[in-house]
């Protein structure tokens, strides 16, 4: 009897603690939601702490209605990381921590003359350790054979008959 449970707590472990995959912890540098009335143009700073990958996404909301132009540019105090670019995905590598700065702007159109855009930027530590994620099947497996296992030892015991009063 102790050896079927320590069985089934070997394989529940073994099933949770096996990875299939991996994956790389990221940080968010910023995420931010802002309204552009006309033309306008906006900056950041922030520091990263070493070589790694800025992954960027700028999104052009259509909301009243969507900017005529929305663009970003990001640069080091040694120059830009890459060319202008639009709404949409891209990833910039860095060579060396320090100051990172951004800069976006657009324009806006129709009658309020005014529009949102949402941005995320996103950096990844160059040589960071991969995070193991677990097999979604072996802990699909190990739960159920948990389940089957308590409900077959659940049924041994008897309840007593309910009495009425």
């Amino acid at each position: 009897m102790k050896l079927r449970n320590i069985l089934l707590a070997g394989a529940y472990l073994a099933g949770t603690l096996l990875g299939t995959g991996s994956a790389r912890a990221a940080e968010v540098i910023f995420d931010g939601t802002g309204f552009l009335q006309g033309q306008q143009s906006f900056t950041d700073a922030f520091s990263v702490s070493g070589p790694g990958t800025l992954s960027v996404t700028l999104d052009n909301v259509s909301w009243p209605e969507q900017l005529s132009s929305l663009n970003l540019v990001l640069g080091t105090a040694n120059g830009l990381l890459g060319p202008e670019m639009g709404a949409g995905s891209e990833s910039f590598k860095i060579n060396s921590g320090g100051k990172v700065f951004a800069q976006w702007f657009g324009a806006a159109q129709g009658p309020l003359d005014v529009g949102v855009y949402s941005m995320k930027i996103m950096f990844t530590p160059a040589g960071q350790l991969a995070v193991p994620l677990p097999a979604s099947a072996a802990l699909l497996a190990s739960g159920l054979v948990l389940l089957v296992w308590q409900r077959r030892h659940r049924t041994r015991f008897q309840l007593l008959p309910r009495v009425s009063v």
